[in-house]
């Protein structure tokens, strides 16, 4: 049993390719109040996002016979003097009960000194996986955690999405 474990967790390997990042952009929008003690209209400019951000989530892309093709995507906030930066998304071992395999994955985000551009407001992120499924596993689970390097509340990974894959066959 345990070398059945050690083959499905090792069977877990990122795509060739890396996390792919983009920038979520915002651009001035103009607003007109009118204040209703005066009657007066004000008008400012405010920002608003241009780029839709992903939801965080886990989405099956491909199921072969023993393998399981999955993306990770999701968002991250980022502006102004809080600039935040995405290290790279983590795998670490799941475990195994019965016929169902769990596999975690962390998104790792580190605080950066400086500031971010006006025009940012954070940045989507997505990630291909590939997993090989061991023939006495019916049930997979995914969990995706955000972990906050180097802040006290990264002491505990908060939970963002989890998704559940059942293959057993039906008759």
């Amino acid at each position: 049993m345990a070398l059945t474990l050690f083959l499905a967790l090792s069977g877990c390997k990122s795509d060739a390719r890396k996390v792919n990042i983009s920038t979520i952009y915002t651009g001035p929008k103009t607003v007109v109040r009118e204040i209703p003690e005066t009657h007066k209209i004000h008008r400012y400019t405010t920002h608003e996002e241009v780029t839709k951000r992903l939801d965080p989530m886990v989405v099956m892309v491909s199921k072969n016979d023993n393998t399981l093709a999955f993306r990770i995507q999701g968002n991250i906030s980022s502006g102004g003097l809080r600039m935040n930066q995405i290290r790279k998304i983590r795998f670490e071992k799941g475990k195994r009960t019965g016929n169902t395999l769990t596999l975690k994955y962390y998104v790792e985000i580190k605080k950066r000194p400086g500031k971010e551009s006006a025009d940012v407001a954070g940045y989507n992120y997505t990630k291909d996986e590939i997993c090989k499924i061991p023939d006495d596993v019916k049930i997979i689970k995914i969990e995706l955690y955000e972990d906050q390097i180097g802040e006290p509340s990264g002491l505990h990974p908060k939970l963002i999405a989890r998704q559940t894959f059942n293959f057993f066959a039906k008759i």
